[in-house]
């Protein structure tokens, strides 16, 4: 019978690998005719249009296969940014339409996104926001405030009632499945462990984040009043007292100009360019209008060098970089390896002149994030180098930021967290009383099986965890103290795993400059003698592609089809069971330099 199952899956398997390569050869050919053409046509008085549905990732690769699949999303954070620029200089662009249509992004995301509609905005063209029948909440608002007016739908949802961080724990669901952490921690702030520990937040958690969040509720508060030309103190009255859930309501507030249709937008359009009633607006949208040449909006691009702009996206990790499965440990991992590899190209290459490291990271591996700062580091001792923080920029993630000669961050970045910590998963009872498993070992010494997560740690061994930790935490607080000019007692009291806003990092000396991803270039840029218009950039490591992309799921996908092929309904339970386990046995059975698991504001 076995031999049956795997004479079909490897039929099924060999047909498979057949109809891949004839649909890629089809999508490659389809791409190639499709992609022909790459430069849209942007006809004279045109409105940008910019839509704002999901996410914003910082970087996706520009490939034709995503636009044919249309997988490619609507555009990346580089690109608005970009596309502004551009777009503000560009004789054939008159205004920009900003609409939000259910946007998802972390507050340093969204705060990049206003500055830079703000910029646009001293070109002197028209901007306009409005939402037709979507949900606006505050975060879609925060970006449509910049515009000059924002418009919502007669009947759309509008929510402006305050912030909130919720916090998930798993104690219980650890306690179900008979799995025993145990952890070590440098810094009473370091909540990173909690949630496997705890059911609620500490006193120590809550006095950071209920700290974060007013510092975050103060910069929303003063940024929304100055472009409503109203008081902060008014905007935070109306949260408080007006909870408002309707358009209608926050027009009545002044939140809103008005509540206008689609159509009806295209009237108020119509007014500020000056066209008549039955004349089109013409539009482009910035998915299409981001493929524009910079030289074609009279944007020069020098070559007297380039500045190169490493990415840091994700968890901080071993080996290269890769995207998790398992979803509470999920999202994108920023492997050392590529990493490292990407920074040494920018230190040897004579063609780069300066390094911008783009950090949007909370952290992950202590030992992967020390190999990651020295790389940095290093390269700062022949190039300037400098970091722009994104969402994230902690723990680790501020580990491998403090030797750069210069930290730009958000006003909303997440960042310091200067801490550390080891937890460790008795997962003995989980195999024993959920899987029927046992266990015995014979060993040399004592400490043999300490990291075997098949029983308890000792006193003795906990305490030499205790040790390891420890002795982590002083290194950072030793680097840190070294590369900002600080007393290692300062560091350690803005330490302790204690998270602060980007703007309360500023004011504490762990950051120097508020400002986005094009500050940064621009400083550095300056600091190797390059003026404006003389340089280029340069993105490193590649993002990768769609069909890269694509294959590792499919390589996924194959890999769960043949274990569904050739594995019995017991070995296939264990199996997944086991790919919920090894997350915790292998990535957290190390020191880690991290965020607490998820701080997001509501």
């Amino acid at each position: 019978m076995r031999f049956l199952s795997n004479l079909i899956a490897s039929t099924i398997g060999a047909l498979l690998a057949i109809a891949i390569l004839l649909f890629f050869g089809l999508v490659f050919l389809f791409a190639l005719a499709s992609t022909a053409d790459q430069t849209p046509r942007v006809r004279a008085g045109s409105v940008l249009v910019a839509e704002f549905s999901g996410g914003v990732p910082e970087i996706q690769a520009d490939d034709p296969f995503a636009n044919v699949f249309g997988a490619g999303g609507t555009f990346d954070l580089k690109d608005f940014r970009e596309s502004l620029r551009k777009a503000a200089v560009d004789d054939r662009i008159d205004a920009l339409w900003i609409q939000m249509k259910g946007i998802s992004a972390s507050w340093a995301t969204l705060g990049e996104i206003r500055r830079s509609i703000l910029e646009f905005k001293k070109s002197g063209k028209p901007v306009l926001a409005s939402s037709d029948d979507y949900y606006m909440d505050e975060a879609a608002y925060f970006i449509a405030s910049a515009a000059d007016s924002v418009f919502a739908g007669p009947q759309a949802l509008f929510e402006f009632n305050g912030f909130y961080i919720a916090a998930e724990f798993y104690q219980n669901l650890l306690e179900k499945l008979d799995i025993e952490p145990q952890v070590v921690r440098a810094g009473r702030y370091k909540s990173a462990v909690e949630p496997y520990i705890r059911e609620n937040l500490s006193p120590e958690n809550e006095e950071q984040l209920t700290s974060l969040l007013q510092s975050w509720n103060n910069v929303f508060n003063q940024q929304v009043a100055e472009s409503r030309g109203m008081e902060p103190s008014e905007v935070q009255r109306i949260a408080e007292t007006e909870a408002i859930f309707s358009a209608e309501d926050g027009y009545k507030a002044g939140l809103l100009d008005g509540l206008l249709y689609r159509d009806q937008v295209l009237d108020i359009w119509k007014q500020r360019l000056g066209r008549d009633e039955d004349e089109d607006v013409e539009q482009i949208s910035l998915k299409a209008y981001r493929r524009v040449p910079a030289s074609e909006a009279g944007i020069r691009r020098g070559n007297e060098g380039e500045v190169a702009v490493v990415y840091a996206v994700g968890t901080l990790v071993s080996g290269e970089s890769r995207t998790n499965r398992v979803p509470i440990f999920g999202g994108e991992q920023v492997g050392a390896e590529t990493f490292m590899e990407a920074m040494r190209y920018a230190r040897e290459s004579d063609k780069i002149k300066a390094v911008v490291v783009r950090v949007n990271s909370p952290g992950g591996s202590a030992p992967a994030s020390d190999a990651m700062r020295r790389e940095i580091a290093l390269t700062a001792e022949k190039k300037p180098v400098v970091v722009s923080m994104g969402d994230y920029a902690a723990s680790g993630g501020y580990m491998i930021s403090a030797p750069a000669d210069t930290i730009v961050t958000d006003p909303l970045t997440i960042t310091g967290s200067i801490g550390v910590f080891s937890i460790f998963f008795d997962v003995g009872g989980f195999f024993e009383n959920k899987l029927g498993i046992t266990f015995d070992a014979v060993k040399t010494s004592p400490y043999s099986d300490m990291l075997s997560a098949l029983r308890p740690l000792t006193p003795q061994e906990a305490a030499i965890l205790e040790r390891s930790t420890g002795q982590i935490y002083e290194a950072f607080l030793n680097q840190v103290a070294e590369t900002r000019n600080m007393d290692v007692a300062r560091v350690d009291s803005l330490g302790q795993g204690r998270v602060w806003t980007g703007e309360q990092a500023v004011e504490n000396g762990l950051a120097d400059v508020l400002g986005g991803l094009h500050d940064a270039v621009t400083i550095a840029a300056e600091m190797a003698g390059l003026e404006e218009g003389t340089y280029s950039t340069r993105i490193l490591p590649r993002p990768k592609t769609f069909i890269e992309t694509l294959s590792e799921s499919l390589n996924t996908r194959l890999s769960a089809l043949w274990l569904r092929l050739n594995t019995s309904p017991t070995e296939r339970m264990i199996l997944e069971q086991l790919d919920v386990i090894r997350p915790l046995t292998e990535e957290y059975g190390a020191v880690q330099a991290r965020l607490p698991i998820s701080i997001h504001v509501r």
